[in-house]
């Protein structure tokens, strides 16, 4: 016992160096950091902010990317409105601006993008010009999705008209390479992307003969079909006419006007430096620029080509001759437009809603003894369009008219001596008195202006004259008018060739 208290007592204190590990470690001091584990430590937390940065920032990027390529953020600037407005109303108005605007390509899109920025802080500074510029490539219009089949397609409807759009992409046209948009055009005040008629006219009948190379009528219209009832049993079919090879020149000729030339002007509108302006006659660099490597509008240079029937084209055809003529031939003119006469109403002539001229009819040269040289019908330029069936019908009918116009002089001659001695009241003599004159006038008329310039009119200007003056014979009690008058010819309303 005493061994053990002893081995008890003589064992040391216990000291903290004694303590459990635990107890030990938890109350001694962390060894310093060493330098390479400060920099690790540092690099870490670095590394973690940058992350924490790149991600917000690439939220926010994404956010932006996706909010910035809504079409109703391109509306944001005001001078962007009308094109908003034309897409929104077109046939593109499910297609994203960007879907067009950048082509095809994660590249692209980013240029788009720092592109989009560009005009963004233009606009911001208004450094920006009013009508805004952009690019459409043809692998937008022809990308996955869209049109990529359109080259393929064969021909398409064109208002009426047959296109194909293989040989305009794919060959030069007039030497020029094409692009989508050099048909397509941005109109602010139509149809976002629309194609525009007179883009086609400045190509195909510019510097072009009429019915000749590009402008050859049958390469957009089909030769009408339709049988035309001109009244009175007298037809028209065009079949007939290209059959016998007539040029559609001969009656249509006036449906190409302008020159579609640039004028110098135009061209200092967006050019100062005399080193672009030098090359100004160098058609070839020039719509390599324009047409091929940037879209610009051919109507933004050229002047407009107009392909249409002039409503005027009568007085356009009597003006030319009247410049050193005597305007001898303006009763034949009223004649041929169904105007003039008082004893019935206006009657336009087919030939003439058709805006047929004189010349289309006046073909044969003709020299008189006095060396004036003369342009005369005959039934020979009839039967370019007219079978002889209805040369002969319609001669006919104006033989029977001519012949009747003497009987009714002889008849107004009557009815003015019977007047004198009638009994009747001053007011209704008058009236009877001025019928006659208004008959004389239109009798001079119809010898002056030639019946067969427009048959229905000189037609229905004899009946109505008949009329009148047979009423005036039974009111003045005078032998009763005899004339021999064929059928009255109607003209069919809203049928016109």
């Amino acid at each position: 016992m005493n061994d053990i208290r002893d081995s008890h007592e003589s064992s040391p204190a216990p000291t903290e160096s004694s303590l459990p590990s635990s107890d030990a470690d938890a109350q001694s001091p962390e060894p310093p950091l060493t330098r390479w584990e400060r920099i690790r430590i540092g690099l870490l937390r670095a590394v973690a902010i940058f992350g924490a940065f790149l991600f917000v920032a690439m939220a926010l990027g994404a956010f932006s990317a996706v909010y910035t390529s809504r079409p109703q953020f391109c509306r944001s600037c005001h001078n962007m409105e009308p094109y908003y407005v034309s897409w929104q109303e077109s046939s593109h108005s499910h297609v994203s601006c960007i879907e067009c605007h950048f082509p095809p390509g994660v590249g692209e899109e980013i240029r788009g993008k720092m592109l989009g920025l560009v005009q963004l802080a233009k606009y911001v500074t208004a450094s920006a010009g009013p009508r805004p510029s952009a690019e459409i490539s043809d692998a937008s219009c022809l990308r996955s999705g869209c049109h990529e089949t359109r080259l393929l397609a064969g021909k398409v409807d064109f208002n009426g008209i047959p296109f194909d759009h293989t040989p305009h992409l794919s060959s030069l046209r007039r030497g020029k390479k094409l692009r989508c948009t050099s048909c397509h055009s941005q109109i602010v005040q139509g149809s976002h992307m629309t194609v525009t008629k007179t883009t086609c006219f400045l190509c195909h009948f510019k510097g072009q003969h009429f019915n000749e190379g590009l402008g050859t009528c049958t390469r957009c219209h089909q030769i009408p079909t339709k049988v035309f009832d001109l009244g009175g049993g007298v037809t028209f079919d065009h079949n007939l006419s290209y059959e016998r090879g007539v040029n559609c020149a001969s009656c249509h000729g006036d449906l190409t006007r302008g020159d579609g030339e640039v004028p110098h002007e135009r061209c200092t509108v967006c050019h100062n430096r005399q080193h672009d302006l030098d090359r100004i006659d160098d058609h070839q660099f020039l719509h390599q620029k324009h047409v091929t490597d940037h879209k610009v509008d051919c109507l933004e240079c050229h002047l407009q080509i107009k392909h249409s029937a002039d409503p005027n084209r009568i007085e356009h055809a009597a003006n030319n001759c009247v410049s050193c003529h005597p305007d001898q031939h303006r009763k034949q003119i009223d004649m041929f437009e169904g105007i003039g006469g008082k004893s019935t109403p206006d009657t336009p002539n087919s030939m003439a809603s058709a805006r047929i001229t004189c010349a289309s009819c006046h073909q044969s040269k003709e020299i008189t003894a006095s060396g004036t040289v003369l342009w005369a019908a005959s039934t020979k330029t009839c039967a370019q369009c007219h079978d002889n069936t209805t040369i002969d019908r319609l001669w006919t009918i104006h033989e029977s008219l001519r012949k009747a116009l003497d009987t009714l002089d002889t008849c107004v001659v009557n009815l003015r001596n019977a007047l004198l001695k009638a009994d009747m009241d001053a007011n209704r003599s008058a009236e009877i008195g001025k019928q006659l004159d208004n008959a004389a006038s239109d009798l001079k008329f119809l010898r002056t202006a030639n019946g067969i310039h427009n048959i229905h009119y000189a037609s229905s200007l004899t009946h109505g004259l008949v009329r009148n003056l047979s009423e005036l014979c039974r009111e003045l009690n005078i032998t009763p008018l005899q004339v021999d008058l064929p059928a009255k010819l109607v003209l069919p309303k809203g049928d016109r060739p």
